[in-house]
């Protein structure tokens, strides 16, 4: 079920492409997660924590738009995204002199809708908070640029389908083992899958004993569904994900569903309780400001669950993707309000 285009040599090749955009980021640890984990286990672990949301843009997502945006012959690049992918495209044109479209759910966290418009220089247009929406306004401005401009000046460069995007996302499992030799799993949260896919490209072929574990806010279990049912299932359409992980609210896609099904061992989900809980424990406890999407992995990587169904992984790396939160509205505030309204 392998994905043409999407390999290790390729990741390899795109951590050189990148290498002077992105940061390399740290591997850190944190004394009260591990105990946390080691509470919910019963048995000493170790969390290794890759620190992606002190990349640019707040997010790991500068690494596959840098490596789309250099293979693309495209001078104006289209995408949709609810903040964090936007942001490293704006940022990622802006740096290698193309000019960006962004399209954003109308609910986006005002941070990042402000890091692409204003800090980035790109262009932003808003659809509905729904997959589809976002995805038929992209094709519209695509399909408007290419006639402006001609078929080979525009181009899309979707968030987590693209193969060169998946490619430069494996690149964060190329430095998490090299930092960290004898990692028994790697834990990442998922939403359309782009991030998982290319880390378990890589770490699968360096060291096919490793395990690869997916998470997920329970309100979009694209990625457990489909491991479950052996089959692609995506979120119910033209449906407002309702979670406070903005950023994982995505479905698989056909790129990436192949390598999860193929490469990835097993997907947790977690409750919006679970995953406001792990994302101020990790702001009180380690003074990290992330935003809930990294608190998905977390969540799951300090879950009973998953500690009693994988009772022997003692050394367990967890992406940090990400620290974009908006702090004049934290997302667990605007939760509660919502209840209190309804």
């Amino acid at each position: 079920m392998s994905v043409p285009g999407v390999s290790a040599e390729a990741i390899l090749e795109a951590q050189s492409r990148i290498a002077a955009h992105v940061h390399r980021t740290r591997v850190f640890t944190c004394e009260a997660l591990n105990q946390r984990a080691s509470s919910a286990a019963g048995s000493r672990k170790e969390l290794y924590l890759k620190a992606e949301h002190e990349q640019r843009v707040g997010a790991f997502k500068i690494r596959g738009a840098v490596n789309a945006i250099s293979l693309s012959k495209a001078e104006h690049v289209v995408t949709q995204s609810s903040g964090n992918h936007a942001q490293a495209i704006a940022l990622g044109c802006k740096v290698l002199g193309k000019k960006t479209i962004v399209v954003m759910p109308n609910n986006s966290p005002s941070v990042k809708v402000n890091a692409v418009r204003d800090t980035y220089g790109g262009e932003v247009l808003f659809c509905e908070p729904t997959q589809e929406a976002r995805e038929a306004m992209s094709a519209e401005v695509v399909a408007k640029l290419r006639e402006e401009h001609g078929d080979d000046k525009a181009e899309e460069i979707h968030p987590n389908q693209d193969i060169r995007v998946i490619n430069g996302q494996g690149t964060i499992a190329v430095e998490f083992m090299e930092q960290q030799t004898d990692l028994d799993a790697i834990v990442a949260s998922i939403g359309g899958g782009g991030l998982i896919a290319g880390i378990a490209t890589y770490a699968k072929h360096k060291n096919p004993a490793i395990k690869i574990i997916g998470a997920e806010p329970f309100a979009a279990k694209s990625a457990y569904l489909s491991k479950q049912a052996g089959t692609l299932v995506t979120n119910p359409p033209n449906t407002p994900i309702i979670s406070i992980a903005d950023s994982v609210k995505s479905s698989l896609g056909p790129n990436s569903y192949p390598i999860v099904a193929e490469l990835v061992d097993d997907v947790f989900t977690a409750t919006e309780e679970e995953i406001e809980d792990a994302t101020k424990f990790v702001m009180e406890r380690s003074k990290q400001v992330i935003e809930p999407g990294c608190g998905v992995a977390v969540a799951v990587a300090t879950s009973k669950a998953f500690h009693d169904k994988y009772p022997d992984l003692k050394k367990i790396g967890v992406v940090m993707c990400g620290g974009n939160l908006d702090l004049d509205n934290l997302p667990w505030v605007a939760s509660k309000k919502r209840k209190l309204e309804n």
